[in-house]
């Protein structure tokens, strides 16, 4: 008898934790998402999936930031999302993520990471506090790979002159970083006996050169060599002289780009001989520009990538935080599709239209949306993100 009211009060009480779940998500939520980048194809790609897929489907509200171009920018916008009464905030802005952590713990909303992550010291500061919900995106080790990757692609074919766009690494922006010293790692290991960079031939000394550096130098590695490089995103006449003079340099194969390639080089590198490579996302503007011949590999996120650090803020707000076994937030590695033709981009795409059929719809996310969910059951959901594991989940 004992045992089965023991039963029965368990019973009882899981029924009030799902009663009170669904009664929280039964009334709009209100979510604010930061954004440093409004008008890129992969901008463009994620605002539709949340707004016109997720909103829809969950009955949650997104207030978008303005564009934003610094940390004062990003407490600015905060603070709005505050007074608007957002119960949490997922950030695509990274200009001081510890700042934003902070000021939305001591505001008592919760806040995420979505399609990067935190660096090792940073997790190991926040991972414990109460509002923090975590990270879902490419950790530095995927980043690594993915430029490791696209350089080796080529080499592979045969071609010995590179030229490389470095985006954000003047800024010190970790995961472009991370993407070049990739592609300078694949040069030294595959430029023959003693090719080094700088005079680093490994992949750790190669990192730190960068950093120390803020930047990268032209040169010979082994057999192979960079012969163009051009970083940063001044967008005046002489940033986008140096773009031009790099595609037309004497005896340059292939342009690997950390980022944004086909938006500043597509219209120097169509009708020439030179291989445009980037890391972006399999949106239609992408599309095209393989199809056209000015895009040649793509490394990219598909729209709905950003779906289960939504779930997981969800679920954070509606009481059910999803925590490791050492009850700490979440750092989950989620890499990239790799496109080499114009027929594999499409049937990419086709399994992930932003607005209607997209690669995580709510059925899938139902599993992973309320009350129990085991942080082991999560992270196995989020790691199924290649292709092939994508399709197989939407079975």
């Amino acid at each position: 008898m004992k045992n089965m009211k023991r039963s029965i009060c368990l019973i009882l009480c899981l029924l009030m934790a799902l009663s009170c779940f669904s009664a929280m998500a039964a009334g709009k939520i209100k979510i604010g998402v930061l954004v440093s980048d409004a008008t890129s194809s992969e901008a463009l790609a994620f605002r539709a999936y949340y707004t016109e897929y997720i909103a829809k489907a969950y009955d949650v509200e997104f207030i978008y930031s303005d564009e934003l171009t610094d940390a004062a920018g990003e407490k600015s916008a905060i603070d709005n999302f505050i007074v608007n009464n957002c119960k949490a905030v997922i950030s695509f802005s990274s200009f001081d993520r510890p700042a934003q952590i902070d000021q939305c713990d001591a505001a008592g909303i919760y806040y995420a990471v979505a399609t990067g992550t935190l660096t090792d010291e940073q997790y190991e500061e926040y991972k414990d506090y109460e509002y923090y919900v975590g990270a879902i995106g490419p950790s530095m080790d995927i980043e690594f790979q993915t430029g490791y990757d696209m350089a080796a692609y080529y080499i592979d074919q045969g071609m010995t002159k590179f030229g490389m766009f470095g985006g954000g690494v003047p800024y010190y922006v970790d995961m472009h970083i991370y993407r070049a010293a990739g592609m300078l790692t694949a040069m030294v290991e595959k430029g023959g006996e003693g090719a080094n960079y700088k005079g680093a031939d490994n992949k750790y000394a190669i990192i730190g050169q960068i950093y120390q550096d803020g930047g990268i130098d032209t040169g010979k590695i082994g057999s192979l060599e960079l012969v163009a490089y051009v970083g940063g995103y001044d967008f005046n006449d002489a940033w986008f002289g140096k773009l031009a003079q790099m595609v037309g340099t004497e005896g340059i194969e292939v342009i690997l780009t950390v980022g944004s390639g086909v938006d500043v080089l597509g219209g120097f590198v169509a009708g020439s001989n030179v291989k445009l490579a980037t890391v972006d996302s399999f949106t239609p503007a992408m599309g095209e520009a393989m199809k056209s011949g000015i895009l040649d590999y793509m490394a990219g996120k598909y729209a709905a990538s950003v779906g289960p650090i939504f779930v997981a803020t969800y679920n954070a707000v509606n009481g059910a935080p999803i925590r490791d076994n050492d009850g700490n937030a979440l750092a989950l590695g989620q890499g990239f599709w790799v496109a080499t033709n114009s027929e594999q981009f499409s049937e990419y795409s086709a399994v992930d239209s932003s607005n209607t059929d997209p690669a995580y719809t709510r059925e899938i996310m139902d599993k992973y949306a309320g009350m129990g969910v085991s942080y082991d059951d999560f992270a196995a959901f989020v790691s199924q993100y290649s292709f092939d594991e994508i399709v197989a989940l939407k079975k």
